[in-house]
């Protein structure tokens, strides 16, 4: 099971909160200069003596009601984090920070920030029940381009009838012969998995091409994730104009066995998670532009 940092503080507006992680300066110093800028890091990465943060291994969340409510939001043993919090004097907090383990921040440096108080690492878990009903949480996988396929062909990458059919047959019973991976669906190859959960992917091809931010935002749809953070990937990918877009989330919170641990492993990335894939630089003729985690 993933392990993740835990960060909890104060702060007087939401407003206030997404300022301290905000990295739209430090982004477009970046995309302009194609250099870093430490002056522009956001106040939550000053504290820490990092340069970014990777959104795929973030989660952060504002609560208005304080700390009630934010106690079911964290993904963290809800005992173990008032623990920490009494441990560590935390008498009230309205925001948190998550961060997976061993994704570029130390524990030495975690210890750094004051703004926020630093908990510790915990098992990463969501309660599906807390859940239901809600966007956040959920991870989206995202690739962008221009096809020229009818939508019939576009969905042959992800034909996996025939490996279903045999999966189904020895988890039956009907055979004791394993399916054979050669059957797996072409996007499954390319993400290293068995197999994909279809009510968690999404496809659309578009009749002409259109901006990529607005398909993209239209795709995820999650207030969670911020237009900033989309946009830094749509402009970082250098795809102004796109007619498909597909997206996947691989974990599904309100099953935990459908919660499949997928990471790329971007080809400019410095960040290498335990478990990872190399990006291609074709999936079905479009690319990948990145994940988003919704806090």
């Amino acid at each position: 099971m993933a392990k993740t940092m835990i960060w909890v503080g104060y702060f007087d507006t939401e407003e206030e909160f997404e300022k301290y992680m905000n990295q739209d300066a430090f982004y477009n110093w970046w995309k302009e200069y194609d250099e870093d800028n430490k002056e522009l890091r956001c106040q939550f990465c000053k504290e820490l003596g990092i340069m970014s943060y990777d959104e795929d291994f973030l989660i952060m969340k504002y609560a208005p009601e304080g700390m009630n409510e934010l106690l079911n939001l964290i993904p963290a043993e809800t005992e173990k984090i008032k623990e920490a919090m009494e441990a560590e004097g935390v008498k009230y907090c309205n925001a948190f920070v998550s961060y997976e383990c061993c994704s570029g921040i130390s524990p030495k440096k975690a210890l750094n920030t004051t703004s926020m108080k630093y908990l510790g690492s915990f098992k990463f878990e969501l309660d599906p029940a807390g859940t239901v009903g809600s966007l956040a949480g959920l991870r989206y996988l995202i690739w962008l381009g221009t096809t020229d396929k009818s939508r019939e062909e576009f969905m042959e990458y992800f034909n996996q009838d025939e490996y279903m059919k045999q999966l189904e047959a020895y988890e039956s019973g009907q055979t004791k012969k394993r399916p054979d991976p050669e059957l797996r669906c072409r996007f499954c190859k390319d993400i290293d998995i068995k197999y994909y959960y279809p009510e968690f992917l999404t496809v659309r091809i578009y009749d002409s091409e259109e901006d990529s931010f607005h398909i993209v935002r239209d795709i995820i749809q999650s207030k969670y994730i911020p237009d900033w953070a989309i946009q830094f990937n749509v402009d970082k990918s250098k795809i102004k104009t796109a007619n498909c877009v597909f997206c996947y989330i691989p974990n599904g919170y309100n099953d935990k066995k459908k919660n499949q641990k997928i990471f790329i492993k971007r080809k400019d990335s410095s960040f290498v998670p335990k478990k990872f894939v190399d990006e291609l630089s074709s999936y079905n003729g479009i690319k990948y532009i990145g994940g988003f985690h919704a806090g």
